[in-house]
């Protein structure tokens, strides 16, 4: 019996659709610690299999809070190459789906495989990213809101008069649909909320056991403290760029030689 998925999709060739974990989110300086898939067959066969990974690098704590592979565990694993030519097979020839495998996965296995002398190469008509379905179909602006939550055509839309009546609209409803938000102090809560991966709400720093490092340009993979002393200038460039005031802030601390620690409430 053919598969449900790819009869659908009329697709010709196998589709795989994987995870990593990984040490970090930069692709070309961290690892990937597992490797999880499913492989579905035009003929309806199905495979599926997880592989752990030596990463060969130490993994910060960050990441190990999210994926719970400690570093004495991971190195237990067998390395990547020993699994390289077996993986090359079966990323050979597919479709690829996931959740953000064209933002991620797919650029860091990419890095996987040509580090052990592996060329993997693929296109954007081979991706099938529910991620990049999800946020295309189901629209987050105020409009898509309007309906969703008061079952109304926002007619008036553009107009700031239109905008707020449908807004206060949207606001009651919400009141009414999730009763926990009546609590203030979870209300608060909820708008303070970020990616706990990263130092700040825009994503130029992240945590590396505890430290902040650079995800952006030149310097993305060293560690903020490094670039202050190496090249302050880079430093002074962004606080005359089109960042935000976090990040600002962020910045010209660590010209002053006061860096970013990690807590409990970051």
């Amino acid at each position: 019996m053919k598969n449900e998925i790819l009869e659908k999709l009329n697709l010709e060739k196998p589709l795989l659709i994987f995870d990593l974990e990984t040490t970090g989110v930069v692709v070309n300086l961290d690892k990937v610690v597992e490797l999880a898939y499913i492989k579905l067959y035009p003929d309806g066969k199905r495979e599926e299999k997880t592989y752990k990974i030596n990463p060969g690098i130490k993994i910060p704590q960050e990441a190990v809070d999210v994926h719970h592979i400690t570093n004495e565990e991971a190195a237990t694993f067998p390395y990547f190459k020993e699994y390289a030519n077996e993986l090359f097979e079966i990323f050979s020839d597919c479709y690829y789906g996931g959740f953000n495998v064209i933002g991620f996965d797919l650029p860091m296995i990419q890095k996987e495989f040509k580090e052990v002398g592996l060329n993997f190469q693929y296109t954007t008509d081979d991706i099938i990213d529910s991620k990049v379905i999800f946020h295309n179909q189901e629209k987050r602006d105020l409009t898509a809101a309007y309906k969703f939550y008061c079952d109304k055509d926002h007619i008036d839309a553009h107009s700031a008069m239109g905008d707020i009546v449908a807004t206060e609209d949207i606001l009651k409803a919400q009141l009414e649909r999730y009763p926990e938000i009546l609590d203030k102090e979870f209300l608060c809560s909820m708008h303070s909320q970020k990616d706990e991966r990263y130092v700040d709400n825009e994503r130029k720093f992240y945590w590396r056991d505890g430290e902040a490092y650079l995800n952006f340009g030149k310097h993305k993979g060293k560690s903020l403290k490094e670039v202050s002393q190496e090249e302050p200038g880079f430093l002074n460039w962004m606080l005359g760029a089109d960042f935000g005031i976090e990040v600002k802030e962020i910045v010209n601390n660590a010209l002053l030689g006061i860096y970013p620690k990690k807590n409990n409430s970051n």
